[in-house]
């Protein structure tokens, strides 16, 4: 039974009558009355009732030892999940019939039909009530009880994690959502209500985006094998035109830490360039992604021909670019093969903070060298009045 139903108005009425001429309330009725007894206008830390509590705890000690009995080394402190542990972690969790998702967006949810109708269901304004987990890189879960009363949803969230070899349990919240969408394409934007100012100085995030229909297992792992790790922060390579007629006006220096995590797995060390890049390292790079050669990367790059390196800061806040679109994912939503080795792939940046699954559309053409090269060759994005205005992490000389 779904529990912390609000009572809608005729509901309402009917209490208040039977209170007013001094008959009983059922049980029922005052589980469902307890919810008015939290800040309902503000929709946050609203009460959560014991039985709510305790099946939350129970849920979530029972999938941990899901997760345990899938990999008896998760409890150990430090784990860090990846690649195919994780996948058959979650195949092992969804044995519970639940919808699960991975802390990897790029893989598909396991039973995401239960997770679609109610969200149909929704939007077409029926009570219901769900309940989904997530995967923690660390090897916990979170889980997510999403209400619907026919008017407002619900969310009624508790983790649970790993400390010492030991399951602990952490906080449970029940919170009204501001607003949610459920696109086409089959992901799930929302927004918690949270404290305002003055409650607080700074405005608290609370935004959330979750893919539900599986998308093209080709596609997704595409994204996530080539594209993740570079994305539209911190460099301008899939949010500018460029081909290989055009390289000046790509961000060399800015992109150098998103192609060495491509390279190596891992991001770099930033301590070794406190004094720069060394020019060959730098330059191998990016001839080996992109259509370009080492004079020319020496032309268009922030480059001290006296020391041979290239100059490197960090990100920060007067050398970033703003707006929405950095913090977009990128997304494959299709694939040409041009029948001359190259793929032109259509890529849509899906923006959690706008709650939009299309926030930008570009094409980027590429050659795949094997299963593990890839060499970017051209970028043309279709709505350049969206494009806000670079900020190039070093300015060039």
């Amino acid at each position: 039974m779904c529990k912390y139903r609000r009572l809608g108005k005729y509901a309402a009425m009917a209490l208040a009558v039977c209170l007013l001429c001094g008959c009983s309330v059922s049980r029922e009725e005052e589980k469902d009355m307890s919810i008015v007894k939290g800040d309902e206008e503000k929709g946050y830390d609203l009460p959560v009732d014991s039985e709510e509590r305790e099946e939350a705890e129970a849920d979530c000690g029972k999938m941990l030892e899901k997760v345990l009995s899938a990999d008896p080394e998760i409890a150990r402190s430090g784990t860090v999940l990846a690649g195919e542990k994780a996948v058959g972690i979650t195949e092992n969790m969804a044995e519970s019939g639940d919808p699960i998702a991975g802390f990897d967006i790029y893989y598909n949810m396991k039973n995401y039909e239960k997770m679609d109708r109610f969200l149909q269901d929704c939007g077409q304004g029926r009570e219901g009530c769900i309940t989904e987990y997530e995967l923690s890189e660390d090897g916990g879960i979170v889980r997510k009880k999403f209400i619907f009363d026919g008017t407002d949803m619900y969310l009624l969230a508790a983790s649970a994690s790993w400390k010492d070899d030991a399951a602990v349990l952490g906080e449970i919240t029940y919170t009204r959502i501001r607003e949610w969408t459920y696109t086409r394409k089959g992901w799930f934007f929302y927004e918690l209500c949270a404290p305002e100012y003055p409650e607080v100085t700074e405005p608290i995030y609370s935004r959330a985006m979750l893919r539900v229909l599986p998308c093209d297992e080709e596609y997704a792992e595409t994204a996530r094998k080539w594209l993740k790790s570079i994305g539209y922060n911190g460099n301008n390579l899939l949010c500018s035109d460029w081909d290989a007629e055009h390289m000046e006006d790509l961000d060399y220096n800015g992109l150098f830490e998103y192609l060495y995590e491509l390279e190596y797995g891992r991001t770099p060390d930033t301590s070794r360039y406190a004094d720069g890049i060394p020019g060959e390292e730098f330059e191998k790079l990016m001839t080996r992604y992109l259509p370009v050669e080492a004079e020319q990367v020496r032309e268009y790059a922030s480059y001290d021909a006296e020391r041979n390196t290239y100059d490197w800061i960090r990100l920060g806040v007067g050398n970033r670019t703003l707006g929405v679109l950095v913090s977009c994912l990128p997304e494959v939503v299709d694939m040409q093969d041009n029948g001359d080795g190259t793929v032109t792939l259509t890529l849509d940046a899906v923006c959690e903070s706008t709650g939009d699954d299309a926030f930008l559309t570009h094409k980027l053409t590429v050659r795949f060298e094997g299963d593990d090269d890839i060499k970017f060759l051209s970028n043309t994005v279709e709505q350049k009045e969206l494009l806000p205005e670079y900020v190039y992490r070093i300015q060039k000389k």
